[in-house]
């Protein structure tokens, strides 16, 4: 994982106020280069990733996990580029969401080039990829409560923090 998507993860840990006890679910655990796992020490971390690996504790797409409104923090970092689906993400997080729960995310956008999920750019070998839009990542999110998206147009990187409204 870069720099810039650590630092966000590191600052949205801070905000959701990540602590002993909190149940945390990611999209995209395959720990390839980096995970935020170790900024939610003494959680329950729960890992989901279409390939099995470190990292891993359920092997499929985020879309078919039933996260039962069980978890505080669903996070999604540099995998929302990688899945056709990428809208399905942010629909499995607000299902795995207790009311009031974070999600945090990190994705790859313009002007970003195409990179295979091991994170080296060449030939994509049937992989998906598709840079995530921030016009369209705040449509997906127009029914929670939006407390940060940003597009790091440097970095090719879009950022965002939200909360599940509470009931």
């Amino acid at each position: 994982m870069h720099i810039e998507a650590w630092q966000f993860l590191s600052k949205a840990a801070g905000y959701v106020n990540a602590r002993p006890g909190m149940d945390v679910l990611e999209f995209g655990s395959h720990d390839v280069n980096g995970s935020p796992r170790a900024l939610f020490p003494h959680t329950r971390y729960i890992g989901v990733d279409p390939w099995p690996g470190e990292g891993v504790n359920f092997v499929g797409r985020a879309q078919d996990f039933d996260g039962s409104e069980e978890y505080d923090v669903v996070i999604t970092a540099e995998a929302m580029e990688h899945d056709p689906d990428a809208r399905g993400q942010i629909d499995a997080a607000w299902r795995a969401l207790k009311p009031g729960g974070y999600l945090i995310l990190t994705a790859a956008s313009e002007p970003r080039a195409p990179h295979r999920c091991d994170g080296f750019q060449g030939e994509m070998n049937g992989e998906y990829y598709g840079n995530i839009d921030m016009i369209e990542l705040i449509e997906w999110l127009k029914d929670w409560r939006v407390i940060m998206v940003q597009h790091d147009k440097q970095h090719g990187d879009v950022y965002a923090l939200a909360a599940k409204p509470c009931a």
